[in-house]
């Protein structure tokens, strides 16, 4: 791997860690109160609304179709992982 591909994978990694970290801590606050169900529904639904959102509205400009198909894919992966590692804490 080249200087310039670990810097960058890097960066990725340390961007995807804070938005991860920013969003845990907007969820819990938002829908913690409401108790483990409403919790669980709350991230089902934010989930379906943003990889649709992903697929309906994500326009890359100047890209061909491959890549915009791999781009919504992995957008989709994304957030599906990321919501999905979200668990209620009763604490």
């Amino acid at each position: 791997m080249t200087p310039d591909t670990k810097e960058l994978q890097t960066i990725n990694t340390a961007w995807q860690i804070a938005i991860q970290e920013i969003l845990r801590m907007v969820i819990r606050d938002m829908y913690h109160c409401s108790g483990e169900a409403a919790f669980g529904a709350h991230i089902k639904r934010i989930e379906e609304a943003a990889v649709d959102s992903i697929y309906t509205d994500l326009r890359l400009r100047g890209t061909d179709e491959w890549t915009e198909v791999v781009v919504k894919e992995r957008a989709s992966n994304f957030v599906t992982t990321l919501l999905t590692s979200f668990t209620y804490d009763s604490a």
